[in-house]
């Protein structure tokens, strides 16, 4: 089990330096007009991985069945047309993604509910103190408004830098953003919170997803 965990690693890291590399050259050189079928693939991967995987672990799976099927009617239908505008996947897929993890994040921010950082922290730490929980909501806030920003920022640079500059951005800039965006938040916690034991936030998120029937807001946080 050791050895196919470890292949299982190797596969992801793999997949996931590779992904990047191989959508910078489909979407931002010569490529992009040589070989636009690459560009179209590679734009869909993610969306249609995620759907197989929905339709694996779905208890109706011939209704996801279905739905891939119609998936692909419609792939192969408007295939010239995405191969024409596939730039466009890649921007709504990487704009669009940030926005929605800024949304998740920020909606647990209102008035009466728990705010998501706040629940990771429980998750991992059990009881939280009135400082944990003050400073569990300003970080939920920080990774609020820093993937609105990622997501703001990936939509100037698409309509007026360019798919060049806008491509070196979202492939290789923003993922060492969110990882900078992490070692800050705990350099920062060291110094709030000396007194807390050492977790990350992905400990949390982790501890989170084991306990799927918990959502976020779901219980009041009058503070």
């Amino acid at each position: 089990m050791s050895l196919l965990r470890a292949v299982r690693w190797i596969v992801i890291a793999a997949g996931a330096i590779a992904y990047p590399v191989l959508a910078h050259y489909s979407a931002a050189t010569s490529a992009a007009t040589t070989f636009p079928s690459l560009g179209v693939a590679v734009s869909l991967a993610p969306s249609l991985a995620i759907l197989l995987w929905l339709t694996w672990r779905s208890p109706t799976r011939w209704v996801m069945l279905l739905l891939c099927a119609v998936v692909g009617g419609l792939l192969w239908g408007f295939w010239g047309v995405l191969e024409r505008n596939f730039s466009w996947v890649y921007f709504l897929q990487h704009a669009g993604t940030y926005a929605m993890l800024a949304a998740v994040f920020g909606v647990t921010l209102g008035r009466g509910r728990q705010a998501l950082c706040t629940r990771f922290a429980e998750m991992v730490h059990g009881s939280l103190a009135a400082d944990e929980i003050r400073y569990s909501r300003q970080v939920t806030l920080a990774w609020t408004l820093f993937l609105l920003a990622i997501s703001l920022v990936s939509s100037v640079l698409f309509f007026f830098a360019g798919i060049e500059v806008w491509s070196i951005f979202a492939n290789f800039l923003s993922f060492p953003l969110i990882l900078l965006m992490f070692v800050v938040e705990y350099g920062i916690r060291l110094r709030k919170l000396p007194h807390q034991k050492k977790h990350s936030i992905m400990d949390g998120v982790l501890a989170y997803w084991k306990t799927p029937a918990v959502r976020p807001g779901a219980s009041s946080d009058p503070r």
